[in-house]
């Protein structure tokens, strides 16, 4: 984007406005006009100056843009310094000081700043121009800045923009500012001529001649004085002609005899003619063109007395080392808590939800309380109901087929399920029955038999021998549900025995039997004889 400039050149009672805009090509004259002000510029009168200064720019239509203010070479003090090279944060205080040893007031009356001229080749020295103007000069153009409602950007002297202002003059010629090359530009004033020597584009001494009678005297002494300073010189050419900005009428032109070097007129706006037939003298627009044009370059830092440079604290290493991590670990810091702050608010969104499903979920189960009731009796039912057939099945199945082992009482009965309780066999059965002495070892096959399977759990609590020879044992099975078709015991019935032969002494006893019977015509009847076969056995 192209910067737009609006150059003030302070010529006594007068003020020399120039817009100007930066292009590709240079800087390009819109707009000049020349404001004398109603009343001396001083500190006491810079307000009021500056209100008129803002009527004036609103009847011409000059648009407020940032200001550069230039001053003449009466108002500022010039010297060029040599210092060897020291630590940057202590040259602007150096210069300073070396400024104040040329001055004849305290150095605290003056604003300071400098440009870098060159750096010597042996030593390392440095070479500035500095420039000091009095505090009040530079705080009245604030305050007509301010009153104009304008942004000032700069207060340099217009002596280092001669340079540009040449350059623009005689273009499309060729530059005569080469680095080797000598230059004298005359710019006239109201009351002053500036007198400015140039060896390419670096200013080497100005002067500041009254515009009179005596104005010719003055420039031929400058001009003779500053020959003979370069005469022994013998890298640098010229100064071939004296430039002078204004017309062909002035009192110098008339007297060029007195001087050997010609004078070459120069118009400041030649490239805008529009603009230069819209005023009246076009020569005193020089510096404010030169002005725009130097503050247009690129890269360029001119002298600036509105924003001097200042003296600045030492760098430190380790101190900017320790700034840039305490910069990060702060941005680390606030990149952490603010994750921190996300995840604890989406945890708080998350124990918001669980906390409503929660409430919704006691508030289903308190209306449905007694549905949940019927369920869990109905899951109790179901649980502790046992298919007694099949179990009695099983039980006959593993039961050994043994003459003698028998059960002569069962009973079962199921205990039910309790909340809480991790315990599988809700039902239980009781069997006692009776074995032949010595066969023990039916009673623990029987146990064998049923343990081997997961969802009963056999315990023989007692194996008593009674007299008659007879064993009498007593099991306690828990047991537990099974599904249906994992009953898949089968029951074999040994098949019948084949009739024994009787023999010889068997048939005595059985003879010795019935004469016993015929002689007690009326027995005891035995209690275990089936009644179907007559009371016998």
């Amino acid at each position: 984007m192209a910067a737009a400039w609006l150059v003030l050149d302070w010529d006594q009672d007068h003020f020399h406005v120039l817009c100007a805009q930066s292009t590709r090509h240079g800087v390009k004259v819109t707009r000049a006009a020349s404001w004398p002000h109603p009343e001396p510029f001083t500190p006491s009168t810079a307000e009021r100056i500056g209100k008129a200064l803002r009527d004036f720019m609103k009847a011409k239509q000059i648009a407020p843009t940032p200001v550069i203010f230039g001053l003449g070479r009466d108002r500022v003090f010039l010297k060029e310094l040599r210092f060897p090279e020291i630590a940057p944060h202590e040259e602007a205080n150096l210069v300073r000081f070396q400024t104040g040893k040329e001055l004849t007031e305290s150095i605290d009356n003056y604003v300071v700043d400098y440009v870098h001229l060159a750096r010597d080749t042996g030593g390392g020295n440095r070479h500035v121009m500095t420039a000091a103007v009095r505090r009040d000069v530079v705080a009245m153009i604030q305050t007509l800045c301010q009153s104009a409602g304008l942004k000032l950007h700069a207060i340099t002297p217009k002596l280092f923009g001669m340079a540009g202002a040449l350059e623009r003059a005689v273009y499309p010629e060729e530059s005569p500012l080469q680095p080797n090359a000598l230059n004298v530009v005359l710019a006239p004033g109201q009351r002053w001529a500036e007198l400015s020597f140039y060896r390419g584009r670096r200013l080497l001494q100005a002067q500041a001649l009254a515009n009179g009678p005596l104005l010719l005297n003055e420039i031929k002494r400058n001009l003779a004085v500053f020959q003979a300073q370069h005469a022994v010189n013998l890298d640098v050419t010229g100064p071939e002609c004296l430039y002078m900005f204004g017309d062909e009428q002035g009192g110098v032109q008339s007297s060029s005899n007195g001087h050997h070097l010609p004078i070459r007129m120069l118009n400041p706006l030649h490239q805008e003619p529009d603009v230069a037939k819209s005023v009246k003298t076009p020569a005193c627009f020089a510096g404010a063109a030169g002005l725009a044009d130097l503050w247009s370059q690129s890269g360029a830092k001119p002298l600036n007395l509105a924003a001097p440079r200042r003296m600045s604290a030492p760098v430190s290493v380790t101190k900017q080392r320790g700034i840039f991590y305490g910069a990060a670990a702060a941005v680390f810091l606030v990149v952490m808590i603010g994750m921190m702050a996300y995840v604890l608010s989406q945890k708080r969104a998350e124990i918001q939800r669980l906390t409503s499903a929660r409430v919704a979920d006691e508030k289903f189960l308190s209306d449905n309380a007694q549905e949940r009731a019927d369920l869990d009796a109905y899951r109790d039912w179901e649980a502790s109901t046992i298919p007694w057939l099949d179990e009695l099945y099983d039980l006959s199945a593993r039961h050994p087929w043994e003459e003698g082992f028998r059960v002569h009482q069962l009973a079962a009965s199921t205990a039910g399920t309790k909340k809480g309780n991790k315990d599988a066999f809700v039902a239980k059965i009781t069997l006692s029955g009776n074995a032949p002495a010595g066969k023990e070892t039916l009673v623990k096959t029987l146990n064998d038999a049923m343990a081997r399977d997961g969802h009963v759990r056999p315990n023989i609590k007692k194996m008593t021998t009674r007299p008659g020879n007879q064993l009498e044992y007593e099991m306690k099975i828990d047991v537990s549900r099974q599904e249906l078709k994992k009953f898949d015991t089968r029951l074999f019935v040994p098949p019948p025995r084949p009739p024994q032969k009787i023999t010889i002494i068997e048939k005595k006893f059985a003879a010795k039997a019935e004469e016993e019977m015929k002689d007690d015509p009326d027995p005891e009847p035995d209690m275990d004889a089936d009644p179907q076969e007559g009371g016998k056995k």
